[in-house]
């Protein structure tokens, strides 16, 4: 699952984000996958691929944003 969340970030399409009974719930549109926290919490852990909040955060929190993108190579 990882890799094929990777695979699509580094081809640049955008995992969103939406809060739920306190709980993260992440996906990609087009077509739609649902994208387990863990796997998102694995790959910002690893260090080698970054997510990055796009800017849309709802109340301006950080780690709120609603759309995150991939940084490769940081």
């Amino acid at each position: 699952m990882t890799e094929r969340v990777l695979t699509r970030l580094r081809a640049g399409e955008r995992l969103h984000q939406q809060i739920v009974d306190g709980r993260r719930q992440w996906w990609f549109d087009e077509p739609f996958q649902d994208v387990p926290d863990a796997v998102v919490v694995k790959i910002r852990a690893g260090g080698e691929f970054a997510l990055v909040e796009v800017g849309d955060s709802l109340f301006g929190l950080p780690e709120n944003s609603q759309t995150w993108e991939g940084v490769d190579g940081v």
